[in-house]
Formats: structure tokens, sequence, C-alpha cells
């Protein structure tokens, strides 16, 4: 039976990526574009390229680090506490009946970027019980709920 220490190991090190490689460190350092609708010193939150339903929104520590594990508990707070607020914006912008947080941990978890965030995917009534796809949004329909989101994220 695996020790945690080496449990912990193995899931790090399901994809090795460095800050220097990680795709959301790009767009933490601006060098990759994406639809931001919140930042602070240090978390950010940008629309999903992939998004399982319009308004899914990815939350994530400026930090790098892998999975959850990498960080403590008033980083992990301070992730979600941002996650619920968004979450808020969201449902607002988009006219959500509710809305999901996905936190995936290493590769066996579906992680497919190596860096900590939360999926928060908005969901509607119609929606309920339905397989999610990920869909292909054009820049302009992007940067409408990113609008949206960012409007109801300045009335909170």
């Amino acid at each position: 039976m695996a020790s945690q220490k080496e449990r912990r190991r193995k899931l790090n090190s399901s994809k090795d990526v460095s800050p220097e490689n990680c795709v959301f460190c790009k767009i933490v350092g601006g060098s990759l574009p994406s639809f931001t609708v919140y930042q602070d010193n240090k978390y950010i939150a940008f629309l999903d390229a992939y998004p399982f339903s319009r308004g899914h929104t990815l939350v994530c520590p400026k930090q790098h680090g892998e999975t959850i594990w990498d960080m403590n508990e008033e980083e992990i707070g301070g992730l979600f506490k941002v996650a619920s607020m968004v979450s808020r914006a969201i449902v607002e912008a988009t006219e959500a009946d509710g809305f999901r947080f996905v936190q995936n941990n290493g590769e066996a978890a579906n992680q497919v970027v190596p860096h900590v965030h939360i999926h928060t995917i908005p969901v509607k009534l119609s929606d309920k019980g339905k397989w999610m796809d990920r869909k292909q949004l054009s820049d302009d329909e992007m940067k409408d709920v990113a609008e949206k989101i960012i409007a109801e994220l300045s009335r909170l």
C-alpha cells in the first residue's frame, strides 16, 4: 500500500509543468490572452476556452501549484471565497438556475492543466441530468458574457 507521501508525489507528477511552461501562469503573466472577469493580488478568474456552458469560468491562484495539496488552508479558503463571489455574478449574468464547482487534482481525476483551479459552471434547469459537452463560443460571445459577469461583480 502506497504511503500518503508516495501518493502525493505521484499525484503532483502527473504532468511535469514548470511555471514557465504553464498555460495558466502565462495567462496570469499576460503572455497569453484570456477573457478575465476578476483578479486581485492572489487570484484570477477567466472564462474557460472550451466551456461546458456559457459563462463557465476558471478561478485559480496566481501562484503556481499543481494540486490543492500545494496550497495551505488560508490559500484554499481564499480560492473558494473568490469562486463563491464569482459564481454569484456568473449565475446573474447568464440567468442560470444553479452552478457547479468542479475541482480536479491529478491526471486520473481529469485535471487537464496542472495548475490548481476551480471550474465554476452555470447550469439551467433545462440541462438537469444532461451530459456536459464542451462548447465552442466565438470571441464575440466570450466578450459579451465576460462583460456581463464583470458588470455583475461590480454590483457585489
